[in-house]
């Protein structure tokens, strides 16, 4: 079998979240008079005084490495390291269990490689600039804790880079491993292999077999893949497979469960849009604490509901996001949240806002518990 030695190269499918924070913002000429009402927005965010969230930037990470490994059994030791920007301590204890036979631990040195490879690619900025360019809006106590976010970031790429270079990747070893034991039937394995090999039939055969165990990643990864293609007018053929691929991927992968509500609301996978069952799939997602579920609510077909049960979700993940657990995708959800939540509250009076926030309360009591641990962030 054929494979790409693209163990070191390959992207990360989170790129697209950093999207929504790094949004360009073009330096303008001096004016000879400045106008003096464009002036006090920008001296407002300049002025904003970080708050030291390194506490709290370690628990994102936390949160970030949980996510992404949560399919396996990786010691909260080594999630701890990760989480303080010790990769090279974490891939010495992943590499050390891969040699002594764990297929997990080496499906985990693969993911690690992957976020070694993003933390190297990822631009970082000077804090104070950023923060310059944060939206206006926020609560003080918000503005700082952001600011505080950004800096603390900065320093922990400062540790995680190094830390990443030092890692010893035996790449060989690696693949020969997931080789031997993806042929040995190993669905994480196969998995996790698929997107090495070139040849599309191979690959797929990868996933089917993993598939055929009921392995959710793999049902996630044909799902997603099939829909690519439907979406890019590669194929018709299989489109109804989609949504029950989708179905068993979600019941452990609640994104998976997100995407099945997306497509269901707009009638992608041939079936005829149906927003209403599909608003019980995306809900659910937003029980699971899925991140990216509270705006896809407020943008899709199956989140027309009630704008006070709306106004009620987007506290409960503003909430989430407060405690870490959307991870390192906390600034770009507290921007989202700053503008659903003032857009959702727009005209409403004391009532109203009140309602919303006792409905949150009974939200947070009978799902906070599930969205937490489902995040790793309890």
């Amino acid at each position: 079998m054929r494979t790409d030695n693209r163990l070191a190269t390959c992207s990360v499918a989170s790129a697209a979240l950093l999207l929504l924070c790094s949004a360009a913002h073009a330096m303008e000429a001096p004016q000879p008079a400045p106008a003096p009402a464009e002036q006090p927005p920008a001296q407002q965010r300049i002025t904003i005084k970080p708050s030291d969230e390194s506490a709290f930037y370690e628990k994102v990470q936390r949160v970030t490495h949980y996510r992404n490994l949560r399919d396996l059994k990786v010691p909260d030791t080594t999630l701890a390291e990760l989480a303080r920007g010790n990769a090279d301590v974490a891939v010495a204890a992943l590499s050390a269990a891969a040699r002594q036979g764990s297929q997990e631990a080496n499906v985990a040195l693969v993911r690690v490689q992957h976020w070694c490879s993003a933390v190297a690619a990822q631009r970082v900025g000077d804090p104070k600039e950023q923060i310059a360019k944060l939206p206006g809006g926020f609560p003080p106590e918000r503005a700082s804790r952001i600011a505080g976010v950004i800096f603390a970031e900065a320093a922990f790429l400062g540790r995680a880079r190094p830390a990443c270079a030092r890692a010893r990747f035996d790449y060989g070893a690696i693949e020969a491993q997931l080789r031997a034991s993806a042929n040995a039937g190993d669905p994480a394995s196969a998995t996790e292999l698929a997107q090495f090999v070139r040849d599309p039939a191979q690959r797929q055969a990868l996933l089917q077999s993993a598939v055929d165990k009921k392995y959710p990643p793999a049902m996630y990864k044909i799902a997603t893949n099939l829909l690519i293609a439907v979406q890019r007018g590669q194929t018709t053929e299989n489109v109804g497979s989609i949504r029950e691929l989708l179905k068993q991927a979600g019941r452990t992968i609640p994104k998976a469960k997100l995407d099945l509500a997306n497509c269901m609301a707009v009638g992608c996978d041939g079936h005829p849009a149906d927003a209403l069952t599909a608003r019980a799939f995306g809900i659910d997602a937003a029980r699971d604490g899925e991140p990216t579920a509270f705006l896809s609510m407020v943008r899709m077909p199956w989140g027309r509901m009630q704008r006070v049960q709306l106004l009620a979700w987007q506290y409960f993940g503003d909430r989430l996001n407060e405690g870490g657990c959307m991870g390192d995708a906390y600034i770009p959800t507290s921007i989202g949240f700053a503008q659903t939540i003032p857009m959702l509250e727009k005209g409403a009076d004391a009532k109203y806002i009140e309602t919303a926030k006792t409905q949150m309360e009974t939200f947070w009591r009978d799902h906070g518990v599930r969205a937490t641990k489902e995040n790793g962030c309890e």
